[in-house]
């Protein structure tokens, strides 16, 4: 025990001397940063905030789409299936990260929205009156298998024409309801790509409201007085027959009575690494886009190979909004008004601050009275209020750029009043110390001793205050898009795309448009573990 006494009291003695060595040897900013580094909470939120800025200036080159572009084919599509094997009946293979395409569709039986994988086949074996014939897609370029048995057909599309045909379930049997035929590129994974296995599908739902819409159009022909007498209704599908052009041109019918599917394979898009997808210059594929807005981009970070230009193969890995627009792509170019808003008011702010506290507090008299009587003005006026006041007084159909200038400049200006206050206390009692005094003694100008003694010893109060300031233009601007008195459409802010999620339809079937809120709590939080640091970076006693 006094072994292990001695030990521990010759490692604290080793602790003491190193810490004394520090505060003697070390400079006044390495005090600061060592002092700052044991508040983990602050450099956990100092490296958010990093990697927040390495996004916002590098968004052009994360995004995977112009966060403009729409596609009403995908709208409130949730966030891609990614997946690693290719299966198609017994055969299956590890093919590496791919995706299928993919719509959004309101469904025929139940109308409700869904988002389907789609198969667009690559190679179709099939037996045709008694021959082997394998069509092969021209465009498709990865095939997981090389097998084409019989004759080879290259051709540029397969069409399908299929029978589909309306049933419900009534008194324990299926009564047919109605037939039609409707032609197609793709096929529908787990709707009606059985027919390629199984020569048929057959789709049920029990739900209530598909009960009701074959109630409202087939009651009659039911012979039922009421949506619950069908126990669940069906839609089945045939294939009618197979359209393709073969190498010289010529468009051939193959009929689905003696048509039989022997195998297929179908397309799909592997996820790479810098794609080129999209940007602002060329209208063709793999446009240029921009780093920092000044340097030529041709490649994307990550994005899919849409080799033949398919517009239902989309990456989505934060779903989609209500236009088809990625999500993740709208909120790293929001990212840019909702982070840089913070500081370019706070620039504004610091600045009125300064000055109208620095000459309230150094001159005193008629001027303090004027000047702090109308900061008193200002600050008796809800914050809140006040900024929707004066947004309220300027045009609505502004365009985005100006109104992002103007929220700066309004943000800017319900913000100064408080802390001139706080600096005018500040600058009276530095004005009385010896080195002012001495300054004034010597003849200098007022303005040099503003600015060069007097404003410089605010900067400790400046810097902290500042950093925990950042937050309210952030929620402030997004308080105002939220509102729609802030950034307009198609532009993106955080808040603005919070204001778009305002939806029971989004809340129970679209959550992942709330995610922007994720980004202001953890944005805001980080700000303010930040501002904690320095507070006790800056504090005399943290620094020995």
């Amino acid at each position: 025990m006094a072994k292990k006494k001695d030990e521990l009291k010759n490692k604290n003695n080793v602790n003491n001397e190193n810490i004394d060595f520090e505060e003697v040897y070390l400079s006044r900013g390495q005090l600061m940063w060592r002092a700052f580094k044991k508040n983990k909470l602050a450099m956990f939120g100092l490296w958010i905030l990093i990697i927040m800025y390495i996004v916002m200036f590098a968004a052009d080159f994360l995004a995977p789409y112009n966060p403009f572009d729409q596609s009403l084919k995908h709208s409130y599509a949730p966030p891609t299936k990614v997946s690693s094997v290719y299966k198609v009946k017994d055969f299956e293979q590890k093919v590496g990260l791919h995706v299928l395409p993919c719509t959004s569709y309101v469904d025929k039986l139940d109308y409700t929205r869904k988002t389907r994988q789609l198969l667009f086949p690559s190679r179709l074996t099939l037996e045709y009156k008694g021959k082997v014939i394998t069509l092969v897609v021209n465009n498709a370029k990865y095939f997981p298998r090389n097998e084409f048995p019989g004759e080879v057909i290259n051709t540029d599309k397969i069409q399908f024409s299929l029978k589909k045909e309306e049933y419900a379930f009534v008194g324990g049997k299926w009564i047919k309801l109605s037939s039609s035929s409707e032609k197609t590129d793709y096929l529908v994974f787990g709707i009606n790509d059985s027919i390629l296995t199984d020569g048929e599908a057959f789709v049920e739902n029990d739900t209530r409201t598909a009960k009701n819409v074959i109630f409202g159009k087939y009651s009659f022909k039911l012979r039922v007085n009421s949506e619950d007498e069908i126990e669940k209704v069906g839609l089945k599908y045939y294939i009618n027959y197979i359209k393709y052009t073969d190498e010289n041109g010529k468009t051939k019918i193959l009929m689905g009575k003696d048509l039989k599917v022997l195998d297929f394979d179908y397309k799909y898009y592997p996820i790479k690494w810098f794609v080129k997808s999209w940007g602002p210059k060329e209208k063709d594929y793999g446009r240029v886009g921009y780093i920092l807005w000044v340097i030529p981009l041709k490649h994307h970070l990550f994005g899919v190979d849409n080799y033949d230009n398919n517009p239902f193969v989309k990456l989505y890995i934060l779903g989609s909004d209500q236009f088809g627009r990625d999500v993740w792509s709208r909120i790293i170019f929001a990212s840019r008004i909702s982070l840089s808003i913070g500081f370019i008011g706070l620039a504004i702010t610091l600045t009125l601050s300064l000055f109208f506290g620095g000459i309230a507090g150094y001159y005193g008299g008629m001027a303090d009275e004027l000047l702090m009587r109308f900061t008193e003005i200002i600050m008796s006026i809800p914050g809140f209020y006040l900024l929707i006041l004066l947004r309220s007084l300027l045009p609505l159909d502004m365009p985005s750029s100006q109104i992002y200038i103007l929220l700066v400049f309004i943000l800017s200006f319900i913000g100064w009043a408080g802390r001139a206050r706080i600096i005018r206390g500040m600058v009276l009692s530095i004005k009385r110390n010896e080195f002012v005094e001495a300054a004034v003694a010597l003849g200098y100008p007022d303005r040099k001793i503003l600015w060069k003694h007097v404003i410089p010893n605010t900067m400790t109060y400046m810097i902290v205050t500042s950093t925990l300031a950042i937050p309210g233009y952030i929620l402030g601007e997004a308080g105002l898009s939220f509102l729609g008195l802030g950034i307009r459409e198609p532009s993106a802010s955080w808040g603005l795309m919070m204001a778009r999620a305002q939806d029971i339809y989004v809340l129970q079937s679209a959550p992942w448009l709330l995610i922007p809120g994720i980004f202001i709590f953890v944005t805001v939080l980080a700000f303010n573990f930040v501002g904690d640091g320095l507070r006790d970076a800056f504090d005399p006693r943290a620094l020995g």
